[in-house]
């Protein structure tokens, strides 16, 4: 009976090190500004989160949080090269973009679909 309880003990103190292993130093945001298709002014709307980024080991890790079709997303680094650009996908709740050695902040992100364009810039929080 000991034995048990020192081995389910040994385990979870395991499982702790890995969760522990986890190197999320750097603390991200995500700025999102809705501009319609209609009016050509920039315009900042209340919308629910739309995404979550986290910097995991030099690994930028974009969570999507709403559905939408048929969308381009185009997400460039400080210096205007196109780290990511997917033309005509479908965003899910739960999609992930992943961009490796992210060290370009600020990134900016541009969400195009017929509905609504959504512009944006993920950026390192002080």
């Amino acid at each position: 009976m000991k034995a048990k309880l020192l081995l389910m003990l040994l385990m979870s103190l395991l499982s702790l090190g890995i969760f522990a292993s986890e190197n999320c130093n750097n603390k991200c945001r995500l700025r999102l500004f809705v501009k319609d298709k209609l009016d050509t002014s920039m315009k900042r709307s209340l919308i629910r989160p739309f995404a979550q980024v986290e910097d995991i080991n030099a690994c930028l890790y974009i969570t999507f949080q709403q559905s939408f079709e048929n969308v381009d997303i185009t997400i460039r680094d400080k210096e205007g090269n196109e780290v990511v650009n997917d033309q005509q996908t479908a965003i899910y709740e739960g999609h992930v973009i992943t961009i490796p050695q992210s060290n370009g902040y600020p990134y900016s992100i541009v969400i195009t679909s017929s509905m609504v364009n959504i512009q944006g810039e993920i950026v390192l929080e002080d």
